[in-house]
Order: structure tokens, then C-alpha cells, then sequence
């Protein structure tokens, strides 16, 4: 195999994606370099990995019982539902009588806003960071539309925490500084206060990367 064969660069995209939500840097191990190559043989596409393996992290990071998840496989059942659905939600639109057109259209569109982003990103590694989940987007044409809000949801959360490891550091703290004083400044507490100050960066780094919501419109 070449460098840009797809098999390849599937499992950099999975392996990069779970560096990402980890939140530090990650190779797979042999083990999970294998389930990876399974669902690539078995045609499972990179957006209902990327909606189980968020799915795990969130779950996660809400327990927030301070156990990192170390392995792959963990996200493999979520994984497996979120392909299965996508494959029955898919077969459910090319049979019946929705028409999937205009969603398409939207996705279309959404790739394209993406890859405007990521065309005139500050940050070099932001811009690879965009241009990749611009290809997991486009990848939902065709996905019945009663499944694609479900599948933006999980890449928009996966795209704002790959985006905010990118920025150089002086810029992701002066993020982090501001959007602490205006949550501090709210009077939120607890939970509350991490979930105001988490939506007050991701706000910032949108508008900073001028980046989509990832979302039917």
C-alpha cells in the first residue's frame, strides 16, 4: 500500500480523531489498529465512527470520573450502531418515497463552507484539520435526512475539539482567559459553569476559524 492509498488514510483519520478527543497525542495499538482495518474492510464509513467514538468521549467527559479511555474498543458497539443505522436509514431513503435531494444539497453546501474555512485558516494545522472533516461531511450524501442532524451533531463536536488542539498556544489561552472571565462573570456554578465556559470557547474558536455550524438549515 501507497501512502495515499484510502485504507491508509482511514486509519490516520480514526487515529487522529481519537488523539483528538483524548486530548493528548495517541497511536493505536495493534489491537485497535486492527478493529480500525476491520471497519474498513467491512465498509464502515468514517462518520458513524467518528458519531461512536464521540459518542463514548462525551459520555465520558460528562461522567467526568477522571478515567481516560485508553482503547478503541471501547467505542466499538457505539461504532457498529452508528454504521448500522446509517446503513439502514440510507437503504430506508433509496427505497422510499422521501427524497434525500435537498438535504443533499445542504450537505453540499455545508462541505463547501468548510472548505472556504479552511482555505482561509490563520493556522496551517487548523486548515488540514477543517479540509478533513470536510470529507467526512460530504461523505453523508445520500444518509436519510432523519439521520443527518444526529451524524453533524457528533462531527461538529469532533471538529471544534480537533480545531481548539490545533491553535498555537498563546492563542488557545487567550481564549481559554477570556471565555473564563465571562463565565466567572456569570455567576454559574459547578457543572453549569464547565458547561458555559466549554460553550464560550467553542463560540470563540468558531468565529475565529469563521467555521459552519454543522447543522440542516
Amino acid at each position: 500500500m501507497t501512502d495515499t492509498d484510502p485504507e491508509i488514510e482511514f486509519l490516520r483519520m480514526v487515529e487522529d480523531l481519537f488523539a483528538t478527543l483524548r486530548g493528548v497525542p495517541h497511536l493505536l495499538s495493534p489491537k485497535d489498529v486492527q478493529l480500525a482495518r476491520d471497519w474498513w474492510k467491512d465498509g464502515v464509513p468514517l462518520p458513524a465512527v467518528t458519531a461512536g467514538v464521540t459518542e463514548v468521549m462525551e459520555k465520558r467527559r460528562q461522567a467526568d470520573d477522571g478515567d481516560p479511555i485508553v482503547s478503541l474498543s471501547y467505542c466499538r458497539h457505539a461504532v457498529r450502531r452508528h454504521a448500522k443505522r446509517l446503513k439502514e436509514q440510507q437503504v430506508g431513503a433509496r427505497s422510499g418515497s422521501e427524497d434525500p435531494r435537498d438535504t443533499d444539497q445542504l450537505i453540499g453546501a455545508l462541505t463547501a463552507d468548510l472548505r472556504q474555512a479552511a482555505d482561509h485558516a490563520r493556522f496551517p494545522e487548523a486548515a488540514a484539520t477543517i479540509e478533513k472533516f470536510a470529507v467526512q461531511v460530504d461523505a453523508l450524501v445520500g444518509t436519510a435526512p432523519a439521520l443527518v442532524d444526529e451524524q453533524l451533531f457528533a462531527l461538529e463536536t469532533a471538529l471544534l475539539e480537533a480545531c481548539r488542539r490545533t491553535l498555537p498556544q498563546e492563542t488557545l489561552a487567550e481564549i481559554e482567559r477570556s471565555a473564563e472571565a465571562k463565565t466567572a462573570a456569570s455567576g454559574a456554578t459547578g457543572d453549569a459553569l464547565k458547561r458555559s465556559r466549554r460553550a464560550m470557547i467553542d463560540r470563540k474558536i468558531r468565529h475565529l476559524l469563521d467555521l459552519p455550524r454543522l447543522e440542516l438549515r
